[in-house]
């Protein structure tokens, strides 16, 4: 009872940051779940819990998306992904960790200085986005911020952001669970845990969208940006943490 307890608190978390941010629920959820359950527990369940409430989140962000970055850095992800999910099987997590956090918390800590500027989202960027996003998200199961620090760096408006990341990340992970089905990742148990922790998963879902309509363009890209510093920050610090154990 104390782990789907904590199970629940976890998919609620996950659930509100999808809705409103679009991205960090794998850096919410995975570690929770880690702490009562195993990795692969984690990384499948949050495919599952995601399926069904983010239909709505896509029926209303693809009109607004930027298709063209959206379709190269799906290219990106479609060829490395399964890479990344190879690697999990086989690889230390957590040195794959600490060298995926400094390099997000390099990232956003020159965004924070750089505020103003902004990039060209060309084909070539954007299939390197998508890409190491993909590995990043199939090595570790965390996909979302090496695609949101990309599209944080263009010159979309909030509400173009985050219909951008919604399409990008949803489809991400429509190819992590090929993927995973692919290697027999799925069990009896992961459903069924799944089906519990949907319910808490999509209302919380809804909330943060409602939440997200409230908020400002300037408010949402500074939220976004301390995410992003948090998510790097705490993926370093546990990393070392499993490392000096």
């Amino acid at each position: 009872m104390l782990a789907l307890s904590g199970a629940l608190i976890a998919a609620g978390l996950a659930g509100f940051l999808r809705g409103f941010a679009a991205f960090g629920t794998a850096m919410v959820y995975i570690p929770l779940i880690t702490l009562v359950y195993d990795v692969k527990t984690a990384v499948v369940t949050l495919f599952l819990v995601d399926i069904v409430p983010a239909l709505p989140l896509i029926w209303k962000a693809a009109p607004q998306c930027n298709r063209r970055t959206v379709s190269w850095m799906a290219v990106g992800a479609i060829a490395l992904t399964p890479v990344g999910v190879a690697l999990l099987l086989v690889a230390d997590r957590a040195h794959s960790q600490l060298v995926l956090g400094v390099i997000l918390l390099a990232a956003v800590s020159y965004m924070f200085f750089t505020q103003g500027s902004r990039i060209d989202a060309t084909p070539m960027k954007s299939v390197a986005a998508g890409a190491v996003s993909g590995f990043a998200g199939g090595i570790c199961g965390i996909f979302g911020p090496p695609a949101m620090i990309y599209l944080l760096g263009t010159s979309a408006d909030a509400r173009s952001l985050r219909a951008d990341t919604i399409v990008f990340l949803t489809g991400e992970a429509i190819v992590l669970g090929i993927t995973y089905l692919f290697y027999g990742m799925y069990t009896r148990w992961n459903l069924e845990l799944s089906l519990m922790l949907m319910p808490v998963y999509g209302l919380c879902t809804w909330y943060g969208a409602r939440r997200f309509s409230r908020t400002s363009e300037a408010l949402y890209r500074r939220i976004v940006l301390c995410l992003l510093w948090v998510v790097s920050v705490l993926l370093v610090i546990k990393s070392i943490s499993l490392l000096s154990q």
